[in-house]
């Protein structure tokens, strides 16, 4: 389809990620799009950074880059440091620099478990671990530095993708392996949400220019690790035992966040996440389908 010429030219740093793919689905058609991802640009060189921004002039930039993984995180502090908070400050001064609005992506791991109840924007973050920690600063420095952007807190994500190194998708990988129990934390609560929603929702926040700042976006509702693959097995009907557990009988290197649902207080929720949940497996099931034909 031909650009329109009035289309804004977005940048998607990280276009090849669960959500650097939700994105690209949701802005195509409206949006002049310009992706990159690892293979294009290393996030860790800052001035291969600075120059792909400069080349491309973007007036948007939305950036998925992250390094994940309460675990990976404690075993490499430098790398997180790097990428979850020096990286998204350089994207601050490049946005103040040239004058494009940033989009960045943070996380519910900002918060502790002390609320036991939905956190929304107004909350005070207090960071647990390191994975948080390194977020919440990439937060701080943008909200300081750049000079218009959005940054959105988002949860435990499901969603295509082509890698396996999240949750929901290792899960699915064990299964499609001959695993037949699946033991599932019941202690670890959040905001379960689909990538495509949370890119839809997005967008409609851009198109609608809301006021510049921290925004939550989830689907509607919280669940546990338990109850978000218990609906897995039930809208793909897979064979396969779902049976409780709790996260302390899976050591970790790090005190991990257990109860940070989130919700906003500027924009309506999404739908509920049982709903976003069976139209992801619809995809999912169309998928296979595809492959086995």
């Amino acid at each position: 389809m031909p650009l329109q010429d009035n289309m804004k030219r977005v940048l998607i740093l990280g276009s090849s990620g669960k959500m650097g793919s939700a994105v690209r689905t949701a802005f195509e058609g409206d949006y002049e799009l310009i992706c990159k991802n690892s293979l294009d640009f290393d996030a860790c060189n800052f001035e291969e950074v600075g120059n792909l921004v400069k080349d491309n002039r973007p007036e948007i930039v939305i950036n998925t880059v992250a390094f994940l993984g309460i675990d990976r995180c404690e075993k490499e502090p430098e790398k997180a440091l790097l990428l979850n908070a020096l990286y998204p400050r350089l994207l601050a001064e490049l946005s103040r620099e040239t004058g494009f609005l940033l989009v960045h992506f943070s996380t519910d791991a900002v918060f502790d478990d002390e609320k036991r109840d939905y956190y929304v924007e107004s909350d005070i973050p207090a960071p647990v671990n390191i994975y948080g920690f390194t977020k919440y600063g990439g937060d701080c420095f943008i909200s300081a530095i750049a000079g218009t952007y959005y940054i959105f807190r988002i949860s435990v994500l499901f969603g295509e993708t082509g890698r396996d190194s999240q949750f929901v998708e290792k899960m699915l990988r064990r299964v499609r392996e001959g695993c037949r129990v699946l033991r599932i934390s019941d202690d670890i609560v959040s905001s379960p949400s689909y990538s495509l929603d949370i890119a839809m929702g997005i967008k409609r926040v851009l198109d609608a220019s809301a006021p510049y700042g921290v925004y939550h976006m989830a689907n509607e509702g919280k669940a546990s690790l338990y109850d978000l693959m218990a609906e897995m097995k039930k809208c793909l009907e897979l064979d396969v035992e779902i049976q409780r557990a709790s996260h302390r009988e899976f050591p970790s290197g790090a005190r991990k966040n257990t109860y940070t649902p989130i919700r906003s207080e500027k924009i309506s929720p999404l739908r509920p996440w049982r709903d976003a949940v069976k139209d992801f497996c619809l995809g999912l099931e169309k998928i296979m389908k595809r492959k086995t034909a």
